[in-house]
C-alpha cells in the first residue's frame, strides 16, 4: 500500500481553547513549595519552554471518535475481535490487510497495517494564559471528596494551538473522516486532555488549510496547479473544504475500495 506514492495531504490547523485545557506531565518538584502539584506538559521549541499538545494525544482523541462514528470498526483492545486477529502476518501484503481492516484501522493504522496520517504537536501561536486550581479528588463510592486529597493543577487558557496532519496514499472518504472530526471537535463532541468530565478541554477550530498534491496529472481538474512532477492545490478554509466533500459518503461500499481510480477533491 506504501511502495508508490500516489497522493498525499497536508493539513494545518489553529485550534482555540474555550475551556481550560489540562495536560498533565507527569512531573512534579516536590521540593518547591510554591510548585503545583500536576505542572502542565512543557517542551521546548526555539529555545523557549512553552505549552504542548502532543500529537500522540490528539490522534488518540480523534480514533476513539472515529471509532464511534464509523460503522464496523473493531475493538483495539479484543485480541480476538480486533482487525490483528483477522490477518496472516505470512501471507498477507498491505492490500490484503487493507481489505480485511475495519474502517478506523485503515486510516490511523493497527498492529499489522501502517498509520496512513502522522499528527504532529500543536504548539501555542502569540500570548496564551497559565492559571492554576486548588481540586480534590472524589470517593467513587461515596460521591463525596476524598480526606487528603486535595491537590494544585496547572492548566491553559486564552491560547491557540496550531499543528499538522499529514496523510499519505488517501482516499477521499479519509479526508472526510478527518474533516468530519474537526467538526466535532467544534461540537464540543470532542475534547482534549485531562478533567473533561468538569469542563476543560473544549476546543474550536480557528483557522484551516489543507494541501493536496497528486502525482497522476490526468485525476487533476483545472483548479490544480502543475508544480512539474506533481499537480497542487490548496483550499484555505474549513468551509471551502466542507463544500468539496459534501457528496462523499462513508458507505460500507465507498470505504471498502481499495483502488487508486477515484477522482482527485
Amino acid at each position: 500500500m506504501f511502495k508508490k506514492l500516489y497522493n498525499e495531504a497536508k493539513i494545518t490547523y489553529i485550534l482555540k481553547t474555550l475551556s481550560p485545557l489540562y495536560i498533565k506531565s507527569g512531573k512534579n518538584d516536590s521540593l518547591n513549595p510554591t510548585g503545583v502539584d500536576d505542572s502542565f506538559l512543557r517542551v521546548y521549541k526555539d529555545g523557549d519552554l512553552v505549552p504542548v499538545l502532543p500529537g500522540t494525544s490528539i490522534k488518540g482523541v480523534f480514533r476513539s471518535r472515529a471509532e464511534k462514528i464509523l460503522k464496523g470498526s473493531c475493538d483495539l483492545f479484543n485480541s480476538k475481535k480486533n482487525c490483528a486477529s483477522k490477518v496472516n502476518k505470512k501471507k498477507d501484503d498491505g492490500t490484503a490487510r487493507y481489505d480485511k481492516s475495519c474502517p478506523a484501522c485503515k486510516l490511523f493504522g493497527s498492529t499489522v497495517l501502517k498509520s496512513r496520517v502522522l499528527f504532529g504537536d500543536a504548539y501555542p501561536e502569540g500570548e496564551y494564559k497559565v492559571g492554576s486550581r486548588q481540586t480534590v479528588a472524589i470517593d467513587r463510592i461515596t460521591g463525596a471528596s476524598k480526606k487528603s486529597a486535595l491537590f494544585d493543577l496547572e492548566y491553559v487558557e486564552d491560547a491557540l494551538f496550531k499543528g499538522e496532519i499529514e496523510i499519505q496514499n488517501f482516499f477521499r472518504w479519509h479526508i472526510k473522516v478527518l474533516t468530519q472530526l474537526f467538526e466535532e471537535v467544534n461540537d464540543g463532541f470532542v475534547v482534549f486532555g485531562g478533567l473533561t468530565s468538569k469542563g476543560f478541554g473544549r476546543m474550536k477550530l480557528d483557522d484551516f488549510q489543507i494541501k493536496l498534491k497528486y502525482y497522476d496529472k490526468s485525476k487533476c481538474g483545472k483548479d490544480y496547479v502543475d508544480k512539474g512532477f506533481y499537480m497542487e492545490k490548496t483550499i484555505n478554509s474549513f468551509e471551502e473544504l466542507q463544500n468539496t466533500i459534501k457528496n462523499i459518503s462513508l458507505t460500507a461500499d465507498e470505504i471498502g475500495r481499495c483502488e487508486y481510480n477515484e477522482q482527485a477533491l
